[in-house]
């Protein structure tokens, strides 16, 4: 990124939302950050309705399958949360224009379904997940894959900055013993990480493979909306040439020494109608003359 990367509301502008609400466009990541607004005013009005929603390993297994789903969206009001939430809105329209709305989709449900419901089958010990402070960690994670020495403040590349974020939720995790959490951590970056590669993303983690290399997986391009666009495919013969298309409306190419040669004929045709006029030239010199101009432009 040529510029300083700056921290700040995102610029007011359309987004490639699923809908619109006013002047808001409602993309997946401001839904959820919506759903996490909204969830807070239910914290105060009814902690325990709030409650219902976290994920708790052994909750899941006794049937309550729908907390591995709704755990972003709870959290305890504090200003930590409101960092979370900030966090997330803003990383997360960056990934989110960055791969699509249907991919950055797809990789959310990953991230919050997959770590859970694993944690959830092996029974380690684990805190209650809720809140979207993991989510915007990985999407921090995303962006400095892809850019990773985008400047921070004093000018520490993302990079540097995502590694430092992710390292202190591990040793806060592995000093709490932790060991589930960990792992929705670790699984999550591992998810993501995979994901974006096999979308053509992240060009420089070479350690991770890509297991297909179709045109599916390029990178898509952006229309002027900001909506994700695959590059058009390059219309080819049958020898996989690409085809070039002419008309008579193009003359035909003239070297050199062949352009020399009509100039000069050119040239004694107009002095021929300097000197006697145009009605001195006969029919065929007319027709000449004409040649001669069109391929000569």
């Amino acid at each position: 990124m040529a510029q300083r990367f700056q921290f700040g509301l995102p610029e007011p502008r359309r987004r490639d939302g699923w809908f619109r609400v006013g002047n808001v466009d409602v993309t997946t990541t401001a839904f959820l950050v919506g759903l996490g607004a909204i969830m807070l005013i239910v914290y105060a009005v009814s902690p325990s309705s709030a409650s219902r929603l976290v994920f708790f390993p052994d909750l899941v297994r006794s049937g309550e399958v729908w907390r591995l789903v709704t755990w972003p969206i709870v959290s305890v009001p504090s200003f930590w949360v409101l960092i979370s939430m900030f966090f997330f809105w803003y990383f997360g329209h960056i990934v989110e224009e960055m791969i699509g709305r249907i991919r950055f989709t797809r990789l959310i449900a990953a991230i919050v379904i997959a770590p859970t419901l694993f944690v959830s089958i092996v029974d380690l010990p684990t805190a209650p997940e809720a809140g979207l402070n993991l989510l915007g960690s990985i999407m921090l994670v995303v962006f400095a894959a892809e850019n990773p020495n985008a400047p921070f403040f004093f000018n520490i590349p993302a990079w540097i900055i995502a590694s430092v974020f992710i390292g202190i939720d591990i040793l806060g995790y592995v000093g709490n013993r932790w060991w589930g959490t960990l792992l929705v951590l670790l699984m999550a970056l591992g998810i993501a990480l995979v994901t974006i590669r096999q979308w053509g993303f992240a060009e420089r983690l070479d350690m991770i493979p890509r297991f297909a290399r179709s045109s599916r997986h390029r990178k898509p391009t952006r229309s002027s909306s900001g909506r994700a666009r695959r590059p058009a495919p390059r219309r080819t013969g049958r020898t996989g040439r690409t085809e070039v298309v002419k008309g008579p409306w193009a003359p035909p190419s003239v070297d050199g020494v062949a352009r020399e040669s009509m100039q000069a004929e050119l040239d004694g045709l107009l002095d021929k109608i300097s000197a006697q006029g145009l009605d001195a030239l006969s029919n065929d010199e007319k027709k000449r003359l004409n040649e001669l101009s069109k391929l000569l432009r």
